[in-house]
């Protein structure tokens, strides 16, 4: 049976308190003072701790670095107040606890949240499975990727992942941001529940065809506006007991991002036309390829709650700066077309020549994740038995398109030496000069490149 610790000084909070939890299958230990709890911390380990921000010798918050470890990580901490503040809720999220609710506390809020409690059994397998997953060859749920910088991304994912936290996840187009929020929902404990995308971007196309955006995210009662001819529930109801994923943020009106905060603080929201109050669920993971203080500066994102999402921020690497992971993830893309045309039976396998490879890394992507993985299934259709190029029209036959040049033309008798530098001059021509990617596309190495090009200039 798990067992729960609540903190907390008014006795009939601390009543109703125990007996919820006690319904809901937990032994149930109390206190109502800090120093009741850190006793009763030194007889046991609880699976889950419900403390009072307010309590008569201190902040609630200063029990948390006398909290033992779980073998899965940090023990879930629920935070209860009865004068919540934007500022409180960062801090608390700081000190890293699960969620934080208002008094008087939401009964099916509390009861959705103890029913993510792992128990004991069902913790040590989790683990054990995650740990059995995480970085196997480059991949971290459905992310791939060995280099330093992805690493640190699976470091902040998995320490995100298993708290209630909101996430902002911001990066340059293309770096997979959706992603990213996928692996967040499938290693929480929300992983059960659905996950829904909001893409700003496109609601604003079915807004210019009658719907308000607020009826898109949080639903409209009959009648609410022209069209609108019964009760629809927006994806803020769509997402009760998962997550919420909204892509570029500050998309969203200024009203829009308000109304979001509130949801989020209160976890109830009100639909178009609506007069009550609606409970909900949710877990919000939002997205921008904006840098959010720059957003914040330009006015296209609310302040407050760019303070709330920014306590758990993720930052994402563009792809020029994952090293060697443009060729695993191309690499990976081919085996995935490979196998999928093998089972349609329309196509044989790619095989990928060397040179396919060296432009995957001598390339910068400013597309990101996003190019490379359209411009290897453009090259994959065009090319034959083996990939030898990401140039799909040079493959397919079609007509000739560098990536920045032309070709060398080579007449039957020229001089090797004079071959070799009419070939390096074309290459960084094509390339814009960078010796990096010249060299990488020659198959040499920079300081290789570089001792021939002083050769050069000395004759």
């Amino acid at each position: 049976m798990p067992h729960a610790l609540i903190v907390e000084d008014d006795p009939n909070s601390l009543s109703g308190l125990s007996a919820i939890l006690a319904a809901d299958g937990f032994s149930v230990d109390t206190a109502a003072t800090l120093a009741e709890a850190r006793g009763a911390l030194a007889r046991f380990i609880p699976d889950v701790v419900l403390v009072d921000l307010n309590l008569p010798d201190g902040s609630g918050l200063e029990l948390l670095p006398h909290l033992p470890a779980q073998p899965g990580g940090a023990l879930p901490v629920i935070v209860m107040t009865g004068n919540a503040t934007v500022e409180s809720a960062i801090e608390g999220l700081r000190h890293g606890i699960w969620d934080y609710l208002l008094k008087p506390v939401n009964i099916p809020r509390l009861r959705s949240l103890l029913a993510r409690i792992p128990r004991p059994y069902e913790l040590t397998e989790e683990v054990r499975v995650l740990r059995s997953l995480l970085r196997q060859i480059g991949r971290f749920g459905p992310m791939l990727g060995r280099s330093s910088s992805i690493q640190r991304v699976y470091d902040t994912l998995e320490q995100l992942a298993p708290t209630e936290a909101a996430i902002l996840v911001h990066g340059e187009a293309g770096t997979g941001k959706e992603v990213a929020a996928r692996t967040l929902h499938q290693l929480s404990r929300r992983r059960k529940g659905p996950f829904v995308v909001y893409d700003a971007r496109a609601a604003c196309a079915e807004a210019a065809e009658g719907r308000p955006l607020e009826s898109v995210l949080f639903g409209h009662e009959r009648g609410a506006f022209n069209g609108a001819e019964q009760r629809e529930a927006g994806l803020v109801a769509e997402a009760n007991g998962g997550t919420l994923f909204i892509d570029e943020l500050t998309d969203l009106l200024p009203a829009q991002q308000a109304a979001l905060l509130r949801a989020l603080d209160s976890q109830t929201f009100m639909r178009v036309g609506g007069n009550n109050e609606v409970g909900t669920d949710f877990r919000l993971i939002a997205a921008t390829r904006t840098v959010p203080r720059d957003a914040v500066a330009q006015g296209v994102l609310n302040e407050e709650l760019w303070l709330r999402l920014d306590a758990a921020a993720l930052l994402l690497p563009p792809l020029r700066e994952r090293e060697e992971d443009a060729a695993l993830l191309a690499t990976a893309w081919v085996d995935e077309l490979n196998l999928d045309a093998q089972t349609r039976g329309t196509a044989g396998t790619r095989l990928i020549a060397p040179a396919f490879i060296r432009e995957c890394l001598a390339y910068d992507w400013p597309g990101n994740v996003r190019e490379l993985q359209e411009r290897v299934r453009r090259a994959w259709e065009a090319s034959g038995d083996v990939l030898e190029t990401l140039q799909a029209e040079e493959s397919s036959g079609a007509p000739t398109r560098e990536m920045n040049g032309g070709r060398v033309q080579v007449t039957v008798g020229t001089p090797l030496a004079d071959v070799e530098e009419m070939l390096i001059r074309a290459t960084l021509d094509a390339v814009g000069g960078t010796r990096h990617r010249a060299a990488s596309l020659l198959g040499i190495s920079p300081k290789t490149l570089y001792n021939k090009l002083q050769r050069m200039r000395l004759n």
